[in-house]
């Protein structure tokens, strides 16, 4: 990747952040050292950045030259096993993880699951929530606790492939609910979710437990508040 490349991919990963409210264009620049207007001429082009300035910014934002690189372009120039070169190792990541962080380090990674490449392809995002710079796939693991809102015979625990671009309530498939991982009342959950007026509704897929309810935040959208949609559950039992 040429270093004009990594600068445009810089400018739209922190824009991205800008719109989901996560960070300001003046605190970016307090924390990474550097003047507003200089960081304001970077994020419009109008300039570059030094290496040293570069180095404040992802050290500011807490990534990586990875985290910047095409996810195509690596698996290109990734050594492959040829038995396994038609799938693809998803991480699995905590809940809490899976809802904060836009990509992981391989502290926080717990292990990998495997799917092939063509079922992942042929997945369709939706996102309206600004995250083309998330990584879009993880796995997540329910205990039995949570494993008995949603299926309430039999697991005692579930892994859930989560699309993190699909933060849309729009059904992925007509007159079938989706499945969602959200984050509700400070904790993640996960169910079959609607908007009724200001407030989020979660139904567990067991209709004998209630439903819950989490008004929405005047100056966030419902999309803020979901992870992802559930599109595979690997059930233990």
């Amino acid at each position: 990747m040429r270093l004009l490349d990594l600068q445009d991919r810089l400018r739209a990963h922190i824009r991205a952040r800008i719109d989901r409210r996560e960070l300001t264009g003046l605190g970016l620049s307090r924390q990474a050292g550097l003047q507003q207007g200089h960081l304001s001429n970077f994020l419009n082009a109008r300039r570059g950045l030094s290496l040293e300035s570069l180095n404040r910014l992802l050290d500011a934002l807490d990534i990586g030259l990875l985290d910047l690189a095409d996810e195509e372009e690596l698996e290109r120039r990734a050594p492959r096993a040829p038995a396994r070169s038609g799938l693809e190792s998803i991480a699995v990541v905590s809940v809490e993880q899976a809802a904060r962080l836009a990509r992981f380090t391989p502290q926080q990674v717990g292990g990998t699951v495997s799917f092939r490449k063509a079922f992942l392809r042929r997945l369709r995002p939706h996102d309206v929530c600004h995250r083309g710079d998330w990584l879009r796939f993880v796995c997540v693991k329910l205990d039995r606790d949570a494993v008995r809102g949603l299926f309430p015979r039999g697991p005692t625990g579930a892994t859930l492939l989560v699309d993190r671009h699909y933060t849309s309530l729009v059904p992925y498939r007509r007159h079938h609910p989706n499945l969602y991982v959200i984050r509700l009342h400070g904790r993640c959950a996960v169910g079959y979710v609607t908007l009724a007026g200001d407030h989020l509704v979660l139904r567990p897929g067991d209709p004998e437990l209630p439903v819950e309810l989490a008004q929405l935040n005047r100056a966030r959208s419902y999309s803020d508040y979901m992870v992802g949609r559930v599109c595979h559950v690997a059930l233990e039992v």
